[in-house]
């Protein structure tokens, strides 16, 4: 598996926006899925997450997520992410606890923020996660 570069986004952002990159999942040549690693404090990215990844609904159960957050680390060796979830969304909870990443809380969105959220998202988990340094 790898991650491979399809984007740096650093022009022309929205106010509240910090320049992103989107890496495609890569197996055996074919895209499985997409990870975005967002620039940036933890408190610019307390509801989002310095990580956010989706897989294929075809390849999701194999941890793919996971490895890819583990190839993201040895690129960047960044101190720790802030990695966030909707409560609901079980398989990114997985993810997260494979990681081994330390629950902060559960936040409510601000209502400045909602316009960046789908109206069934109403709160966030909130993580960090140390990276391969744990």
């Amino acid at each position: 598996m790898e991650l491979v570069l399809e984007e740096f986004i650093d022009n022309n952002l929205p106010q509240g926006y910090t320049p992103y990159y989107i890496y495609l999942i890569m197996l055996n040549h074919i895209e499985i899925g997409r990870l975005v690693y967002r620039l940036g404090d933890d408190e610019e990215h307390m509801f989002d997450g310095h990580i956010a990844y989706t897989i294929e609904e075809e390849y999701r159960g194999h941890y793919y997520a996971y490895q890819a957050c583990l190839l993201l680390d040895e690129m960047v060796h960044r101190d720790h992410y802030m990695i966030t979830c909707d409560p609901s969304n079980k398989a990114s909870y997985k993810t997260i606890m494979k990681l081994g990443a330390q629950y902060i809380e559960t936040k409510t969105i601000p209502p400045q923020l909602k316009k960046f959220y789908t109206k069934e998202e109403k709160e966030k988990m909130i993580f960090i996660w140390k990276g391969n340094q744990q």
